[in-house]
């Protein structure tokens, strides 16, 4: 079958699938969901989703323009059942919805219902909580909140791991729901739309390094490993070793952890225990899978056989464990510490380039990946533009190689209270030239700007 025969097939199967949620979204107005009819019709709609959905992991339902667009593909259709939808979920705040491979009939009526509701009933929570709470674990829903929930589940995380840490110091028992929970606020946000918090992981807390830096990493390990195709168990379980990573460190004397310089012979054996403190610190926790601990001892080990622990005779730490590494090692090279001053975002990703050419220190497949994910310009790279407005990458979109950026100072040295996002790849109609450029990547410590108040405007 050719592609446009495909194509074809695909939106009359689109528009049969849209009839069906229409008629489910009708009848679950007038009916409880285990009357015949209702029945009925979540049974035709689960069918026409399980083809549309095919072999795929996921599919993306999206509205741009007041078009439908499917997994990408905007569909110019003149039709009753599609104007309904697109109406709908606009009315609704819906930008996106995705549907996993994963979807039980069983998960229809409470989605369905959800939709059904007015925003006015769902608007104080986030819908994909509320879907959660329903056991309904294969839609996610990107609304207008989505922004201001990301941030809430940002700082949610680290106030999660926070407890973590300090439970551990005080010999209390880790809370294992709480941490999962975290995560996997985390990694809906990252499948939905991973710019988002891709931007937050630029935040650096100084004082609290650890916690910063462990949301950080599972942020950045979850949002590659969405990227080289792992299911989605698997980048929860990454989520969750990536979160506890650097646990063990609470077992390191203060005063090795922070030592503003060079740590000496013993003082580096002493750091190098914090993979095997962390793994003796979870491994034998109830309801959480050896994987995990498994991450937490191999996250500094590399392919090339040069870091730490040394593993046993022709082991190699596993695929998840070196996702970590990369997530890890670009965090704290990107962050200011008691020894080190702080690479660009750009600097970090070449450094650790040359380090997999030169000595095989990370994962050659999932480098490429990850220097791809990042972009030019890494995501959270503060540029100047030729307008001599300062700027913010915010992310990037699949068609296009100029980012999209938020401009957070004007070019009178002003900064904007609310910046918006300019696409980069906007072109003056007469002329054939970018609107706007970036000349050059900056330092904004130097110009005496907090980042972190940068990185949450």
């Amino acid at each position: 079958m050719s592609n446009a025969q495909d194509e074809k097939k695909t939106k009359l199967l689109f528009i049969d699938t849209m009839k069906f949620m229409g008629g489910a979204l009708s009848s679950l107005k007038l009916y409880p969901a285990t009357h015949p009819s209702v029945t009925s019709t979540l049974n035709k709609l689960y069918d026409s989703l399980r083809k549309l959905i095919g072999d795929k992991n996921r599919i993306v339902i999206a509205v741009t323009r007041n078009i439908p667009v499917l997994d990408g593909v905007p569909i110019y259709e003149s039709n009753s059942h599609l104007q309904t939808f697109t109406k709908l979920i606009q009315e609704r705040g819906i930008e996106l919805i995705i549907i996993k491979s994963s979807l039980k009939k069983k998960e229809l009526a409470p989605f369905i219902e959800l939709l059904n509701k007015k925003q006015d009933d769902t608007e104080t929570e986030d819908l994909n909580f509320q879907l959660e709470k329903e056991d309904v674990k294969s839609f996610l829903i990107k609304d207008i909140n989505f922004t201001e929930n990301t941030k809430k589940t940002y700082f949610s995380a680290i106030e999660t791991i926070g407890k973590t840490l300090n439970d551990v110091r005080m010999g209390n028992k880790i809370n294992v729901y709480e941490n999962k929970r975290a995560v996997k606020g985390l990694v809906n946000s990252i499948l939905i739309d991973k710019t988002a918090l891709l931007s937050l992981s630029m935040i650096k807390n100084f004082d609290d390094y650890l916690y910063s830096h462990s949301v950080n990493v599972c942020i950045i390990a979850t949002a590659l490993a969405e990227e080289i195709g792992f299911s989605d168990d698997d980048i929860t379980n990454i989520g969750l070793g990536a979160l506890l990573h650097d646990i063990g460190k609470l077992k390191t004397p203060k005063e090795v952890l922070l030592k503003p310089g060079k740590l000496n012979e013993d003082e580096w054996k002493t750091m190098k225990m914090h993979p095997t403190s962390g793994y003796e610190l979870i491994n034998d926790l109830k309801g959480v899978d050896k994987i995990i601990g498994r991450m937490v001892y191999e996250h500094h080990m590399r392919p090339n056989v040069k870091g730490y622990p040394q593993p046993n005779e022709n082991a190699t730490p596993t695929a998840e464990s070196q996702v970590i590494a990369i997530a890890d090692t670009y965090d704290a090279c990107t962050t200011l510490r008691p020894y080190q001053t702080p690479l660009s975002p750009t600097d970090a990703v070449m450094r650790m380039k040359k380090m997999t050419k030169d000595t095989g220190d990370f994962n050659t497949d999932y480098m490429e990946v990850f220097i791809k994910m990042m972009g030019i310009y890494p995501i959270g790279t503060t540029v100047r533009l030729d307008t001599n407005e300062l700027a913010l990458v915010s992310r990037y979109t699949k068609q296009n190689d100029a980012p999209i950026v938020k401009i957070f100072m004007n070019r009178d040295g002003k900064l904007i209270d609310n910046p918006g996002e300019i696409d980069l790849n906007d072109k003056n109609l007469d002329t054939g030239k970018h609107l706007r450029s970036i000349i050059a990547e900056i330092d904004i410590l130097v110009r005496n700007l907090d980042p972190n108040v940068i990185h949450t405007k």
